[in-house]
């Protein structure tokens, strides 16, 4: 993500943020004025936007007074909701600036939605990861017992691993296969009776096929491992 921004993005929003901080510092002595407090308090700006699935979009801003909710922006209407008596004092005083209104509804459904979609076409491939699918397959057949599921991690390398673990009797001579599903494609791994190890190693990265076997910025790894008891471990 970050050779997709401008040399100096951070150093701009670095120095926003601390304008920003000296305004919060100047209203928040207001406030304590207002409210007759001494002693540590805190004044909190919560802003941000969603992008649904429907292609719809939302838009929150809103400010907060020791944890509590003090004063809450409509955007469709172009006014503040306030929460008492001294959040009016600061509702009739914003209010009152109807070109800052319309650029805080501006920023909420145009800016702010660009850089959402700015951000996620940047780290799609990590933050836009289709999730995986795998299951165990006897002759073809889903395995009815009970399987163990890893959590899906990353490889350090812009991929990602997960397993799937089922016992099986070592002296069974069914055939097992390991069904993954991912990104549409399906893929049946067959692993052989006689193999102790089978390093079969998939990988893809942004769509290029990798090791013939492409699975979307997914490693997957599949072995058959004898334990010392009679119990058999098939992972995938």
């Amino acid at each position: 993500m970050a050779e997709n921004l401008a040399p100096d993005h951070w150093e701009r929003y670095t120095q926003l943020l601390r304008s920003w901080q000296q305004t919060f510092k100047m209203e928040l002595k207001h406030l304590q004025s207002r409210y007759n407090h001494s002693g540590f308090h805190t004044y909190q700006r919560m802003i941000g936007c969603e992008l649904l699935e429907d292609g719809s979009t939302t838009g929150f801003l809103q400010y907060a007074y020791d944890g509590q909710d003090f004063i809450i922006f409509n955007k469709d209407t172009l006014s503040w909701t306030a929460v008492d008596n001294v959040a009016h004092i600061t509702k009739k005083a914003w209010e009152a600036n109807r070109h800052e209104l319309q650029y805080q509804k501006n920023w909420l459904e145009e800016e702010c939605i660009a850089w959402l979609k700015r951000f996620l076409e940047y780290g799609k491939d990590t933050l836009q990861r289709t999730e995986i699918s795998m299951i165990w397959m006897k002759n073809g057949e889903e395995i009815e017992q009970e399987m163990d599921y890893g959590d899906i991690l990353p490889s350090g390398d812009g991929t990602y691993q997960t397993w799937v673990s089922v016992e099986l009797d070592p002296q069974s001579s069914e055939l097992y296969s390991c069904h993954v599903e991912h990104c549409g494609l399906h893929m049946v791994l067959q692993v052989p009776q006689e193999s102790e190890t089978i390093p079969l190693v998939m990988k893809a990265v942004a769509g290029s096929i990798v090791l013939a076997i492409a699975l979307a910025g997914v490693s997957v790894l599949v072995w058959r491992r004898r334990p010392r008891d009679e119990k058999h471990v098939e992972r995938s």
